[in-house]
């Protein structure tokens, strides 16, 4: 059985990104895959504290929420992040998370756990497809960095009104086929 790991960036439970992770996770659990979700807007999140512990120990020595994602990360086949670009950029929820990835890389800054496939899942209030393709860019930089492969990414644009409008049957259609394809 495939082991899906979800890192939700969106403040809203119900917005954009949420509705295109259950549509990517109804995917990956019709081939039969295993999914664990982490929701970055808990309050229950620290951020890095650049106590270097990582650099001598597998894993993080901050006791929070996202303690155990180091394990999930390790057993994960795939990974699914989302987030809306605020401001310019991914979330600040977002931010903290990449902050905590640290530990995923060794003290030679070699990857620990390569070799995984993401999905990545974006949405913006900008009607302008490529006004932030840079965010995205730089994102699967930071995942190929990590010895990871972004195998998809999907963009939900012109967001206006909690993305009612732009929220396509077509992209949901596309987040089912690539979360089914990120188990696989």
């Amino acid at each position: 059985m495939k082991k899906i790991v979800v890192f939700a960036g969106s403040p809203r439970e119900n917005g954009t990104t949420a509705r295109m992770i259950d549509e990517a996770l109804k995917g990956a659990t019709s081939v039969g895959a295993e999914v664990r979700i982490y929701d970055l807007n808990s309050a229950e999140i620290r951020g890095c504290q650049g106590c270097f512990y990582c650099r001598s120990h597998e894993g993080c020595f901050t006791k929070d929420y996202l303690q155990p994602m180091y394990e999930d990360l390790k057993n994960a086949d795939g990974i699914v992040f989302s987030s809306p670009i605020y401001f310019y950029d991914i979330t600040g929820q977002a931010k903290m998370w990449v902050d905590r990835l640290f530990p995923v890389l060794a003290p030679n800054f070699e990857p620990r756990y390569p070799g995984k496939k993401v999905l990545a899942l974006y949405s913006q209030g900008n009607e302008n497809e490529k006004a932030f393709q840079e965010v995205l860019q730089k994102m699967a930089s930071l995942f190929s960095g990590f010895g990871w492969t972004v195998t998809d990414s999907l963009l939900c644009f012109g967001t206006t009104d909690q993305g009612a409008a732009a929220l396509t049957d077509d992209l949901l259609k596309r987040a089912f086929a690539a979360g089914a394809a990120l188990a696989s």
